[in-house]
């Protein structure tokens, strides 16, 4: 028997979260991530999570409800604060070259790798720890449930960095906006999908 985590991540916002640091700052769904959200329903018909939780941020808690309309989930929405995006601190809003400008030491530094967290903003060590605590609870639980999380594009590549044991400074998985990606237990935790985007999903 399989358990599988369903990891969604939101929908495009009105805040263009395509090309700019949306972290702690919460930014709704533009119409476009609405209709991302919404190409991702016919491939969650059908499964019957026993949990869907989801980031406390509007962009991740409108997703989830309309992913769970739609496909007429049972299970009830939990909201977990431990799924919220980084924060990026002063640099919240803005765009790589925005940032570049304006704190180009730090930008330069950031590039480089050698810095834990933005100006202001939460530390990357910080926000892996909460996630995984989060990603070691929701892996707990019977055989053959599934379980839909709905949040941001760290959180998601956190999640699975915890599950299937992978160093911090291992590959970088790609997380678009309104993608999908499954982790499935076995004996142990592996990657079954990633970065799942429908052919027919507006861009």
């Amino acid at each position: 028997m399989t358990r599988r985590l369903w990891l969604c991540r939101h929908g495009e916002t009105a805040g263009q979260s395509s090309i700019r640091y949306h972290g702690s700052n919460d930014v709704p769904l533009s119409d476009l991530g609405r209709a991302q959200i919404a190409a991702l329903v016919p491939v969650l018909r059908g499964l019957s999570p026993a949990r869907i939780v989801c980031s406390p941020l509007s962009r991740a808690r409108e997703s989830a409800a309309i992913l769970t309309a739609a496909c007429a989930f049972a299970a009830p929405v939990e909201v977990d604060e431990r799924l919220r995006e980084i924060s990026f601190g002063e640099c919240e809003g803005l765009t790589a070259e925005e940032i570049g400008a304006r704190f180009p030491e730090f930008w330069e530094r950031h590039r480089a790798g050698t810095v834990d967290a933005f100006p202001g903003g939460e530390s990357r060590t910080a926000f892996r720890e909460r996630v995984a605590a989060a990603a070691r609870e929701l892996a707990v639980g019977g055989d053959d449930q599934d379980v839909l999380v709905v949040a941001h594009r760290g959180t998601v590549r956190s999640t699975l960095l915890a599950l299937l044991g992978i160093a911090v400074d291992g590959p970088r998985f790609s997380v678009q906006l309104g993608s999908v990606s499954v982790a499935r237990r076995v004996a142990t935790w592996e990657l079954e999908l990633l970065d799942f985007v429908p052919d027919d999903a507006p861009r």
